[in-house]
């Protein structure tokens, strides 16, 4: 199966307790992501959120649809959560917080490093690989953005 490492980052003119309330609430992505398109939890994991399973059908920028399913490995609020990823695409995934406190921005770095899954994907990945990895930039970017523009309306930030 192809491999792809994507990595993204994003800065986001918010406190990191405020930017992380909303990553970790994601089953409210949809309201705010455009590209999210549900969220529902399958395993509630402990406290702490470890072994947290929920499975995210996202649309993208291209025809077709993504179902994966994540599962939280590893996870210290407000400064990271690690995930296993399988469903359409396989691997593992990492979102990061920095706080610039002087500057009330918060630095959200994610890495992902996954393999696609569906038989048309792995077919055509060689050939396809830039415009899979623009599309997940344009939806990465998309997050960005949305996210910037909820916490300014309805966190009042």
């Amino acid at each position: 199966m192809p491999e792809f490492s994507l990595n993204t980052n994003w800065l986001i003119p918010a406190p990191i307790e405020a930017v992380w309330s909303c990553l970790i609430d994601t089953e409210n992505w949809p309201f705010w992501w455009k590209y999210v398109i549900s969220v529902e939890e399958i395993e509630p994991g402990d406290a702490s959120g470890l072994n947290n399973i929920r499975r995210y059908c996202w649309r993208t920028c291209l025809p077709y649809t993504l179902t994966l399913n994540l599962c939280v490995t590893e996870i210290q609020p407000c400064r990271f959560v690690a995930v296993k990823v399988d469903g359409d695409l396989q691997g593992y995934g990492r979102c990061q917080l920095c706080s610039d406190s002087a500057n009330h921005y918060t630095q959200v770095k994610y890495k992902w490093h996954v393999q696609t899954c569906r038989p048309w994907m792995n077919q055509f990945a060689t050939l396809a690989a830039p415009v899979f990895a623009w599309n997940h930039d344009r939806v990465m970017k998309s997050g960005e953005e949305s996210l910037i523009r909820y916490l300014s309306t309805v966190k009042n930030l």
